[in-house]
């Protein structure tokens, strides 16, 4: 599987995911109201366009995707490094917030988080999600674009396409640098296994702390209360956070890759950044260069823009409206 193969299945995810949403909203409305049933619905099918090409390639899936085992050690190391790159996350998290509100609070609101059970929370949000995600991204999208013949940028527009999935702004800020780091980590260890490890920890977590801050008060993160004043205080608090963690985030990095016997692995990534691109075989026979940037991710990403400012999902729900009336 190639970039040219995963823009196409980035913009039919794309596709797929606004159907879904918009399909389940009119005529699966219980689906809609379930986080876990939703939140599957959406994954499954997001998953489905970049499934069938992997399975066209013909490739096995386990080496293609690079399920290989982690040492013990590593593990333990990625719950570090998690709790290290927690920070900077945040701070994105934060800066967002001075133009768009906080789509997990409000998500949380809307599917009333306080008043059901724990299981279905977690499931979907730190196992369903990270394990879908994390193949598609981290694995397949990423690896395909890393066949073009620079991990750097692969590293990076993997990341965009990661971000873009969250169909919002304010998980798109924080979603781009947790892309980035991801990556950084599935190098270190040579296995996705770490990033799906690293995604569930920091959705775990996170689904934790929101769901038992709302079980003590239901107005914990009321919205109305957020103020410019607030923002600016949490940024120069993450901004410190971050700064400071950062480093240390970066050297349990380095002790990974050198533990997992991969030293150099993440110093190549920089020195190799430079657009380099690889030749491949066609159905002819030929050798063509593999290019990232082509007309389906284009149209991917402008269509990301148009749901992501509502102007799309308007357009759509008059049109909905207007043919049921």
């Amino acid at each position: 599987m190639n970039a040219k193969r995963a823009n196409w299945a980035f913009l039919f995810m794309i596709i797929a995911y606004i159907a879904v949403a918009i399909l389940a909203a009119f005529f699966l409305p219980a689906v809609a109201n379930n986080i876990l049933l939703s939140n599957l619905l959406v994954e499954v099918a997001i998953f489905i366009p970049i499934l069938i090409p992997m399975l066209i390639s013909r490739e096995k899936l386990t080496d293609f995707l690079e399920f290989h085992k982690i040492k013990p050690g590593s593990v333990l190391m990625i719950g570090l490094y998690t709790f290290l790159t927690a920070p900077l996350l945040t701070l994105f998290n934060v800066i967002s917030q001075f133009w768009v509100e906080n789509e997990v609070i409000s998500m949380m609101d809307s599917y009333q988080i306080a008043n059901m059970s724990l299981l279905p929370l977690w499931l979907s949000l730190g196992v369903i999600a990270p394990v879908f995600e994390e193949v598609i991204c981290r694995g397949a999208v990423y690896r395909s674009y890393r066949r073009s013949g620079s991990a750097f940028k692969a590293m990076i527009l993997s990341a965009v396409v990661f971000a873009c999935l969250h169909m919002n702004f304010n998980q798109a800020a924080y979603a781009v640098v947790m892309g980035v780091l991801a990556v950084l980590l599935v190098e270190a260890t040579g296995s996705l296994w770490s990033s799906i490890l690293y995604h569930g920890l920091i959705n775990g977590s996170n689904c934790l702390l929101m769901y038992f801050s709302l079980k003590m008060d239901s107005d914990i993160f009321d919205q109305q209360a957020v103020t410019l004043d607030t923002l600016f205080y949490g940024t120069g608090l993450y901004l410190i956070l971050a700064a400071a963690f950062a480093p240390f985030a970066f050297a349990v990095l380095v002790w990974i890759e050198k533990h997992e016997g991969r030293e150099g692995t993440l110093g190549a990534i920089w020195r190799n950044r430079k657009w380099s691109p690889e030749p491949y075989m066609n159905k002819k026979g030929k050798m063509k260069k593999d290019k990232l940037i082509t007309v389906p991710l284009v149209l991917a990403l402008i269509l990301c823009l148009l749901e992501m400012t509502g102007i799309l999902l308007g357009a759509i729900v008059a049109l909905l409206l207007a043919v049921r009336a």
